[in-house]
This record gives structure tokens, C-alpha cells and sequence, in this order.
């Protein structure tokens, strides 16, 4: 019951999401916009997410799921910062990429926020927080299980101090 609420607030979401000459509109988020969610997890949620920081931010489409972290938006290739799904042939490698394509499916848009403190990336991919329909996917991956916290970059990530990572 609560993957299908998920999936229904993120598909309901999309649609509410105002647009400014192609840009998301802007609103203020504070760490404080989320609510607790199962597993200890917060709920983040905001019809009009907006970037932190002074990374790249942007908003494409999105091309290709790789997997229950990583995908394609635009011609960027994006690590999800701060999480991690299991890797093909592991047990929650199919849950996890159908999660990611159910609430960031192909063809929608997505807003991109790279980590200001993971601009180096991750094998040529950029470590970011990605927006789909108002849902944060980093956290929405982590409220669900089918994702872990990777501490060791909770010391350079620019999202860590936000309430859905769980960084201590």
C-alpha cells in the first residue's frame, strides 16, 4: 500500500510542477519540508523543487534507467547522491529499477541539482539529487528500503545536513 501512495503522490505530483519560460518555478525548500515516513525516513515531496548550492542545476528529459541509482537525463548520465540500490544479479536489483522507472519514467522530466560537494562525479556521471513529478528519488529510494544510506560521503555531500538522508 505505501509504494502505491508513493507512486500515486509522484505521478499526481508532475502534473502540479509550474513551469517559468522552462524553468521550474521557485519556491523556498528548508530540510524542515519533509514529514517522517516509514522506516524513519522522511517523505520529501514538493510540487516545485528547487536546486541548492552552485553546482549545475537543470531540468531535461528523462532518456534511460540504468538502474535503481543511475540514469539518464538529457544526455547526462546521473548517480543518485548519498544512496545505493543493489547491482544486477544481487536480490532488489529488479525492484529498485522498476521503482526508479515508475516514479522518474521515461519521457517525463527531471530536475537535476548536482552535489556541490561531488562535482568530480562518479566514473563519468554526475552525483546529484533528482526531482521527478515534486519527489525527491534519493529519498523516495531510501523511505522505500529498496536503497541504503552511503555514509562515507555524508562528510562531503551538500544534502547531507537534509532531514531524508539520515546522515549522522
Amino acid at each position: 500500500m505505501a509504494l502505491a501512495l508513493i507512486l500515486v503522490i509522484g505521478i499526481s505530483g508532475y502534473a502540479i510542477i509550474n513551469y517559468n519560460n522552462g524553468e521550474a518555478a521557485s519556491t523556498s525548500r528548508s530540510a524542515d519540508s519533509c514529514t517522517n515516513g516509514a522506516a524513519n525516513y522522511p517523505t520529501c515531496s514538493s510540487p516545485n523543487p528547487e536546486c541548492k548550492g552552485t553546482a549545475a542545476c537543470f531540468t531535461d528529459t528523462v532518456a534511460y534507467i540504468v538502474d535503481g541509482d543511475t540514469l539518464d537525463v538529457g544526455s547526462t548520465r546521473i548517480r543518485l547522491a548519498l544512496v545505493n540500490t543493489p547491482e544486477v544479479g544481487q536480490p532488489g536489483y529488479t525492484e529498485a529499477k522498476q521503482f526508479t522507472a515508475q516514479l522518474c519514467h521515461v519521457g517525463s522530466q527531471a530536475l537535476v541539482d548536482e552535489d556541490d560537494g561531488q562535482t568530480g562525479g562518479s566514473y563519468g556521471r554526475t552525483v546529484a539529487v533528482v526531482y521527478c513529478g515534486g519527489a525527491n528519488l534519493n529519498a523516495e529510494l531510501l523511505r522505500s528500503g529498496l536503497a541504503v544510506l552511503v555514509t562515507y560521503y555524508c562528510g562531503v555531500s551538500e544534502f547531507a545536513s537534509e532531514s531524508w538522508t539520515g546522515c549522522p
